[in-house]
């Protein structure tokens, strides 16, 4: 009952999360390729989308390519590092980066590249600050407040998380996306009062 709960809620903040990019990108971008930053087969923009046949998928890891290939064949898919993109200046109509920069190694190199290839973006990353660490199938609460490894080993240990793949996620501060992204308009998707996630865009509509 808890893991339906969980990935009911999961599928709503998926589903809010397209609503605000169709309202915020789409009005001006319905044609033109759309790149999928790091999205894998997972990828729940690729699931929503209704044009398959106009997302280029990038994706690091050639297994993953492949699985996202074979699941949804309409797409475009391309093994590349997002720190270095095989794509002229601006070829993109449109890029999605959801819950991508927070995990690579050089985030400044990310950003730059998705302004470079991209007309119009739109980013979303986790909020460090939020009291449920969302990296781990039950959200944690207030697990990156604790300041000892041993109990958050302890704690993931008993909740069944990756206490490696937690610890590897390089969360931004607001101040860090502002200088990546310096032209953005800078939002935050809200839950319980509190700032779950950021939302960083920008669209020529906007930043005419």
């Amino acid at each position: 009952m808890l893991k339906t709960a969980i990935r009911r809620l999961r599928q709503h903040f998926r589903k809010q999360r397209y609503r605000k990019i169709e309202q915020t990108m789409f009005a001006t971008h319905p044609d033109g390729f759309v790149m999928d930053l790091g999205g894998g087969p997972a990828s729940f923009f690729a699931s929503l989308y209704p044009q398959q046949e106009q997302i280029v998928l990038i994706e690091i890891n050639e297994q993953l390519a492949q699985k996202a290939k074979r699941d949804k064949p309409k797409l475009n898919v391309i093994v590349a590092d997002g720190e270095a993109l095989p794509l002229a200046n601006r070829a993109m109509a449109l890029t999605i980066c959801n819950s991508v920069i927070e995990h690579v190694e050089n985030p400044r190199e990310l950003a730059v590249e998705i302004q470079r290839t991209s007309r119009s973006y739109f980013l979303q990353t986790p909020n460090g600050r939020f009291p449920l660490e969302t990296h781990a199938y039950i959200g944690i609460p207030f697990y990156n407040q604790l300041k000892w490894p041993l109990l958050q080993k302890t704690i993931c240990r008993l909740l069944g998380a990756n206490y490696d793949y937690i610890k590897s996620v390089n969360y931004l501060s607001p101040a860090q996306l502002q200088q990546f992204f310096p032209k953005a308009i800078h939002t935050f998707e809200p839950f319980l009062g509190q700032k779950k996630s950021f939302y960083i865009y920008e669209n020529h509509r906007d930043t005419a």
